[in-house]
């Protein structure tokens, strides 16, 4: 489990690296299929707003709700845990569609070239 302010960097970084990787790629390789760059780009902007807007999470008990701290912290984390790993998982999710989109944008031969 990690912080809201380190995931807020993660999905920041994440998001700005494959629009990085997708300009260079647009710009250096002869044959990419540059028309789709700007849909790419968009899409890659909604996951981040998207997943950038899904990192608060709310724990809607309260401490007196339990018996003691222990379990009220525990339940929490339990929770955290799981908000945590569904936004990894959606994203993750979404990623791997903005990828297949870039790579069916790639010439056959650079998709050659790289298997090889």
């Amino acid at each position: 489990m990690s912080s809201i302010r380190r995931t807020k960097k993660y999905i920041r970084y994440a998001c700005g690296d494959i629009a990085a990787e997708l300009l260079i790629a647009s710009h250096a390789i002869k044959d990419f299929n540059s028309a789709v760059t700007p849909d790419i780009i968009n899409d890659i902007a909604s996951l981040q707003v998207d997943s950038l807007s899904k990192c608060k999470f709310a724990f809607d008990k309260a401490k007196s709700d339990f018996e003691d701290g222990k379990a009220y912290r525990a339940a929490k984390h339990k929770y955290t845990a799981a908000a945590f790993n569904k936004l990894k998982e959606e994203m993750s999710a979404k990623m791997q569609k903005i990828v297949h989109k870039m790579n069916a944008a790639m010439p056959q031969h650079i998709k050659d070239a790289a298997k090889a």
